[in-house]
C-alpha cells in the first residue's frame, strides 16, 4: 500500500533527517519510516503498561500488594553486605 501525505517539518529537523540518511546510506523516507515505527511501538507498549499500573503505588513499579509482602521482600533481598558496614579508610 502506497500512501502520500504532505509534511512540512521545521528546517533544522529536515536537515538532521537528511544528514542522518546520508550518514547511514539510506533515504530520508526510510529514516522517517523507522522513526515513526519506533514511536508507534513505544506508544503501544506505554499504553499497555498504563492499563495495568496503579497510580497510587508511587514513583516505582511494584505489585499492588507491596505493603502486605514487604517483610518477605526484605527478607529475600538480604545479603551478606546488607545493613550498616564500616568502610575502609581512604588513603
Amino acid at each position: 500500500m502506497n500512501s502520500t501525505f504532505n509534511w512540512n517539518p521545521e528546517q533544522t529537523l529536515l536537515e538532521k533527517v537528511i544528514n542522518l540518511a546520508s550518514e547511514r546510506g539510506q533515504s530520508p523516507e526510510s529514516i522517517i519510516s523507522e522513526a515513526v515505527r519506533l514511536y508507534v511501538e513505544t506508544q503501544s507498549i506505554e499504553t499497555a503498561n498504563d492499563d495495568v499500573s496503579d497510580p497510587l503505588i508511587g514513583l516505582f513499579s511494584a505489585t499492588p500488594d507491596l505493603a502486605i509482602n514487604s517483610e518477605d521482600i526484605l527478607q529475600n533481598e538480604i545479603s551478606e553486605k546488607s545493613g550498616w558496614t564500616w568502610k575502609e579508610p581512604q588513603q
